[in-house]
Formats: C-alpha cells, structure tokens, sequence
C-alpha cells in the first residue's frame, strides 16, 4: 500500500539533500577560488609600480628576509596562486557536474513519488483510474505471446445503503477493509485499483490457465459475500464481479475494460452478489438493451403499454380488498416484455418519469368503475426524487376524480435512505391528504428494523422471497412472524406477497397478517377480466359481500 506520509518526508529529505550540496559547494567554490584568486591578483599587482601588495615590505614587517623575493620569485608565485585556483575552480566544476548528476537523480526521485501520489487512491492506497490504465497498458504490451493476463471489473452492491445508513466515515473504513481484502486475495501477481466510488479493478497476471482467472473472481465474489466487521459493526454488501482474458477476450485495454464491466452489469442484472466471465452473447444483449430502450421511448405513443391487475384479499381469501396496478409491454414483434427487463431500462434513461404519470393516470382512470377497491400504484425511486413529484402527483389524484383514501402509493426502502427528512416530507404530504402509503419489498432493503419507526408508513408489504421460502427455510418462518409482530405494533396493516399455495395462506392468516397477494387467489389480468373475476367473487355462492378492510 502506496504511504503519503512516506512520500511527504522523502520528498522533504530529498530537498534538503538538494539545499545542503548547493549550500556545500557554493562554499568551496567562493571561499578557496577567491582567495587564491586575490593573492595571484595582489602578487602580479605588487610586481608593478603601483602595486596593491609590497611583499618585499610585508617580510619585513614579519621578520622574513625579503631579499629571496626576485622578481622571478614574484612571477613563480604569481603563477602558482593562478595555477591553483585555476585547480580550485575546474574541481568545483567536476564537483557540479557531478552534483548536477545526483541532483537529476533526486529530481527524478520526486517526479517518481509525485506521479506515483497522482495515480494513487488517497483513501485506500489502490491504483486510481489513470494507474489502473497505466498498468494495464504497460502489462498488455509486455505480455509475452504464450502468455495469459486477466480484467476483473468488481462492484460492491449495497454499499451506498451503508453509507446512508451508517455515515460516510464508516463506509471509507469499509473501502479500506475490501481493498486490503482484495490484496490479500490476489498477491503479488495483480495490479488493483479503485475506479471511483465502490467500483474496483484488477489486473492479474502470471496465471497459466484461464480458469485460474475465473477462479480468483469467483473468490472475489464469495469474499464479499460474507459481512465485513467495521469496529463493533456487521456490515454485509456483497459484490458483482466481471472478467475478462486476454488474448481469448480481446487484446486492446480499452476492448478488455468494456467487456469486463459489460460482464460485471450482466452480473447485476442477473441478480447480483456472483462472478462471471465475458462471453460474445453479453454483447448481444447489451444490443437488444439498446434496441429495446430505443422502442421503449415510442411505447406510449404506439400504444403499446397496458396496466394489467392482480387483486389482493381480505384474511378469508373471498373479498377482495384491493388491487396493484402491474405494468406490461406487450410489443408488436416481441410479444409481452416482462418488467424486470424494461422497468430498469426506463429508470436507467429516465423515460420512468413520463412511463410512471401515464401508469398513474390510467390506474386510476380504471379504479373509477372499480366500486369501493382501493388501488395501490408503485412509484419509482427516479420518480420521487424529483423536486416537484408530491405536487404533481397530488394534482393527478385530485383531477382523477378518485376518493383519495382508495389509493395507495407504494414505494421501497432505497427512497428512504437517500435523503429521510425529505421522504419523510413526502410520507406526511400523502397522508396528509388521505392517501394511504405502502411499504413495499420489506425486508430486503438494508435498515429495515432501524427506519421502520420513523416513517409513518399505512401498510407493511412482506417481501414475497420470505413467503416462497415457507417450509423450506426456518429462517424465513421466523423473519415473518418478526415482520408481523413488528408491523401490528406500530399500527400498520401487514400485506404478505407471493402467496402461491393453501398451506402459505393458513400460515400467514395464523401469524397476523391483514392482506394476502399471490398466485394462489389470482395472477394479474387486463381490465375486462378484473371486471369478470369480481362479478365472480360476487356471485360465489356464500361469498360475503365486498368490504374495505383497514
């Protein structure tokens, strides 16, 4: 790990160095060259009639016979004092020049440290960006032909909830933590660097197959996959992992970057929290993300988006309480498109804000020949970080002509741990004017427990991971009965998802919770067919009548 400290003192030691030899020098050189200087002046002066210095009169006046000094005696002293300090001034010149040679070298010295400082990540000692090229660039061309090198691209996932969960400091401990993490996972064989952010990179070399390669990323990944210990703290984030090899992946850093970090977001898509290696058909995708984001922008005005419904019960499981509105593409070549793949295509390009109001307004253009149904309206975390959303997603209420206590807005956890004050802000604005307000997915976001309490959320939806799991994980049994116990003390109405079978359904009516959402009771369907599935419920032999559950 790359010291500044250690950089600030061999560069102030190397200064010094610098001061004292032109300080040392300039001493010899003056003192000694000007004295003799002087002397070889005053003897040939002395010589002449008006001399500056009388040696025959000095001798005297020291008690020396003077009569040795003849005229040949003055010139040959005359002479030695110039041959000396000629001597004097051409060693002073060796001396430079050789001084000049270390200082060069010391100049050098600093220019190496600086450059080295310049291309460092203050916080972690890693290469930064412009090392990371640097070293991929000098590993690239003298990488012999016989000879493999790999690109690891990594991303932490949930750092940012750390961040906003627990403080800036704590996440630049966190940093520090993964990079010694990933140095002591590589060795020395391996250039690392931090991109920027909770973005890493690695260049690893002196491996013999490519599966070695593989293998080190899929270390990576299992690494961070564990929690980290920060003090007394547990953190956990875990980490999308891409790789590449070269020369089977490309030869060309830039072609090697952008195929690691297109591996590393097909990764992400897929989940997260694993590592994969490059292959040519992530590149097809990334065309189709590309054509399909292109299409998507013509969508509405195609009419190619539907909203489509799935109702959610009362505890009995006959009466029908509300309904999510679920949108869909259904396009003319490819046929329906789930939103798990255009959903993020619309967030990532911000076509969600225009996608979102027009959801929004046909919901609840809908919901007015729904009789007494509440309807529940996800809203994107683009969406509500938008200065003007309260307002105008206030106004689009009040000009539907829908009761405002039928609808419901649901958001996730990552809206709150943005900016909590202004969600808060937002939270009260709804309520304020009737609207109810949903927790949605809880449970997977990363202080569930902790900001529960501050926001005054209406209802608590179960993420439906926890519901498939029943009877297969005890954990996921006892998680519920948490989130359950939890929801009801605070006054919130407990919503379970992912309701799939009867025993799911007895289980959760026994924990405590109020509504129930799953393929058990109904998929979502167009408009016509909710129509046709609550005249059914209506006509169900010994069906109770609708009623609003709270």
């Amino acid at each position: 790990m790359s010291n500044p400290t250690k950089h600030d003192d061999l560069i102030e030691s190397a200064a010094g160095e610098l001061a004292q030899r032109h300080q040392f020098f300039l001493s010899i050189a003056n003192g000694f060259g000007i004295v003799f200087a002087l002397l070889a002046m005053g003897i040939f002066a002395g010589h002449g009639a008006t001399g500056l210095i009388d040696l025959r009169a000095l001798a005297v006046q020291l008690g020396i016979d003077g009569d040795w000094l003849t005229d040949r005696t003055l010139f040959q002293l005359a002479f030695g004092a110039l041959l000396v300090s000629l001597v004097i001034a051409i060693s002073a010149s060796f001396n430079n020049i050789a001084h000049s040679r270390r200082t060069v070298a010391t100049v050098r010295r600093i220019e190496a440290i600086v450059l080295d400082r310049a291309m460092r990540d203050p916080l972690t000692g890693l290469h930064n960006r412009s090392g990371f090229k640097t070293r991929l660039d000098d590993a690239l061309e003298n990488r012999a032909d016989d000879a493999i090198l790999g690109v690891i691209y990594i991303d932490l996932d949930k750092f940012k909830d750390v961040n906003d969960t627990f403080g800036h400091e704590m996440g630049d401990q966190l940093l520090v933590a993964v990079a010694e993490s990933l140095r002591n996972l590589a060795g020395p064989k391996a250039e690392i660097a931090r991109l920027g952010g909770d973005e890493f990179a690695m260049v690893v070399y002196g491996r013999r197959t490519p599966e070695q390669i593989e293998q080190l990323g899929h270390d990576i990944s299992s690494v961070l996959g564990q929690p980290f210990l920060i003090g007394s703290t547990e953190l956990s984030i875990g980490g999308s992992v891409g790789m590449v090899v070269a020369p089977m992946d490309g030869i060309e850093s830039t072609v090697l970057v952008r195929r690691a970090d297109i591996s590393m977001y097909r990764v992400k898509a897929a989940g997260r929290g694993q590592a994969l290696r490059f292959d040519a058909s992530m590149e097809d995708e990334l065309r189709r993300r590309k054509f399909l984001e292109g299409e998507l922008r013509h969508a509405i005005g195609r009419n190619q988006l539907q909203v489509w419904y799935q109702p959610y019960m009362a505890s009995d499981g006959e009466n029908i309480v509300g309904v999510e509105a679920l949108l869909r593409w259904v396009h003319p070549d490819e046929g329906i498109i789930s939103p798990g793949v255009f959903i993020p295509l619309a967030e990532e390009s911000g076509l969600i804000v225009e996608i979102g109001e027009w959801t929004m307004r046909r919901a609840l253009n809908d919901a007015l020949d729904l009789g007494d149904i509440h309807m529940a309206i996800n809203v994107s975390p683009v969406q509500f970080r938008r200065p003007e959303f309260l307002d105008h997603m206030l106004s689009i209420i009040g000009q539907s002509g829908v009761e405002a206590k039928r609808v419901e807005i649901e958001i996730t956890e990552g809206v709150l741990m943005e900016d909590a004050e202004t969600a808060i802000a937002i939270i009260n604005g709804f309520r304020g004017a009737g609207i109810h307000v949903a927790l949605d997915d809880f449970g997977t976001g990363y202080a569930s427990l902790s900001y529960l309490r501050r926001f005054p959320f209406d209802k608590l939806k179960v993420d439906q991971a926890f519901v498939r799991n029943l009877g297969r994980s005890n954990g996921s049994a006892a998680i519920i009965h948490g989130v359950v116990s939890l929801g009801r003390s605070l006054g919130m109405t407990v919503h379970a998802e992912g309701v799939e079978t009867l025993e799911h359904h007895i289980f959760l009516r026994a924990a405590g919770c109020h509504h129930f959402q799953g393929f058990y009771f109904a998929k979502p369907m167009p408009l016509p067919d909710l129509h046709r599935f609550i005249e059914a419920k209506r006509n169900a032999p010994g069906a109770l009548n609708m009623r609003l559950h709270h």
